[in-house]
């Protein structure tokens, strides 16, 4: 990958719980499956924890539930994997028409999400997400498996499995540059963080059918069950990526 993109970076250290962090936190060599949802928006508002997030909507009625998996190999805390449970939101929009800003998000790589669930491996991580960003992490174990056309993430908690999940392998194309742009409660602010991302190609279907979700009987799993999420709206594969997490952009009052 490119250590370009690293070029204007400039860290300093953060004191964590157990110890301290070179922020912002570099992620040099990543890859990542993702799969989008369908489903009702009203138990997505109930997760919510301000009415000034509002649900993307695909249609009216219908919002997502976005399941994110990374495998961080390289990092500048170590590697570790984890998987995002989050929901597609807007900020006080002033009108919220259905499809149009999904569309949006998924053709322009931009994705602005609450997150609900960050589950990982890495005690590290865990420390410094909460500490840092107010991220609901708890460590999990994750392990990725891959066929010719498939690539699967299966998350566990002391051995019981909460969900696996399957997205198929569509061809990369071309570079990309990509963001993620979550919202967190730490302190009880509302906080805003900008991730920006490099990818050396990315992978994407809007095809239905192309992501698979199995659920366990772990309590998480019941919590999505009660989102009901149904088909897939569309994936992501990136087979190689690079990302900078840098400290919260904003500090935003809850209702």
């Amino acid at each position: 990958m490119e250590r370009e993109f690293f070029a204007d970076v400039s860290q300093h250290t953060i004191e964590i719980t157990g110890g301290s962090v070179e922020v912002p936190i570099l992620y040099k060599d990543i890859s990542t499956i993702a799969a989008n949802f369908i489903a009702p928006v009203l138990p997505l508002k109930n997760i919510l924890p301000t009415s000034s997030l509002v649900p993307l909507e695909i249609l009216p009625g219908k919002g997502l539930l976005s399941f994110m998996a990374f495998d961080y190999r390289d990092t500048s805390i170590g590697p570790y994997k984890e998987l995002a449970i989050a929901i597609p939101v807007r900020y006080e929009p002033r009108i919220n028409i259905p499809l149009f800003p999904a569309l949006r998000m998924a053709a322009s790589l931009s994705l602005e999400v609450y997150v609900w669930h960050l589950p990982l491996d890495s005690e590290i991580g865990i420390h410094a997400g909460i500490d840092i960003w107010g991220f609901p992490k708890f460590l999990a174990e994750i392990e990725f498996s891959e066929t010719e056309k498939s690539i699967s993430c299966s998350l566990s908690e002391k051995g019981e499995h909460i969900l696996t999940l399957e997205v198929g392998i569509t061809k990369p194309k071309m570079k990309s540059y990509f963001d993620i742009k979550p919202y967190t409660v730490k302190d009880d602010r509302l906080l805003f963080t900008e991730i920006k991302g490099l990818s050396g190609g990315v992978g994407r279907s809007f095809l239905p059918g192309t992501a698979n979700l199995s659920l366990g009987e772990h309590p998480l799993s019941r919590q999505i069950r009660e989102v009901a999420p149904g088909k897939n709206m569309n994936t992501i594969y990136i087979p190689h990526g690079q990302m900078v997490l840098p400290e919260p952009d904003k500090s935003l009052p809850l209702d």
